[in-house]
């Protein structure tokens, strides 16, 4: 069983609302809420912005937010939420890296090292380096629409594994 990473687009005010324990998350119906399901993508998108697999330093650790003691309880992992302001300085922070940085900071092989989930063993051909680069910038390219799509709204987001 994979570990599936997901966004949901909030009211800013409900992200606060959620934040100061006023809402329970997980009474929150999410389907009611626009959302990006970036597959098994964001630990490895994490490590690719931010060089680790968690604590990424913002702006760049906002796009795949992977906090330790951030996060607020919601299904087994917990999730993690931003507010506007901080979904509008990831977004900057994506709008300046193109495919090329992307690859520059990209290491299969560290990756590999590291243990970063999705990686297994067995992917060593570097047509496996290349397809997983491109799984990665597939769903680097998504997220960086629905931060588009949620800064155009005002809207924060909120973070979840499931």
């Amino acid at each position: 069983m994979g570990m599936y990473g997901y966004y949901s687009s909030l009211d800013d005010k409900l992200v606060l609302q959620i934040a100061a324990g006023e809402i329970v998350a997980k009474d929150l119906k999410l389907k009611d809420y626009p959302g990006l399901d970036i597959d098994r993508s964001w630990e490895a998108i994490h490590y690719l912005l931010c060089g680790d697999i968690a604590d990424g330093k913002p702006p760049l650790g906002y796009v795949v937010p992977l906090t330790s003691g951030h996060n607020i309880e919601f299904g087994s992992f917990g999730a993690f939420l931003l507010r506007a302001e901080q979904v509008a300085e990831a977004l900057q922070a994506m709008s300046e890296l193109d495919e090329a940085q992307l690859r520059l900071r990209y290491n299969f092989q560290t990756m590999l090292e590291d243990e970063v989930y999705p990686l297994e063993a067995g992917y060593t051909s570097d047509e496996d380096e290349d397809e997983f680069f491109a799984y990665l910038l597939q769903h680097f390219n998504e997220i960086q629409r629905f931060y588009t799509q949620a800064v155009a709204e005002g809207k924060g987001l909120m973070f979840y594994i499931f």
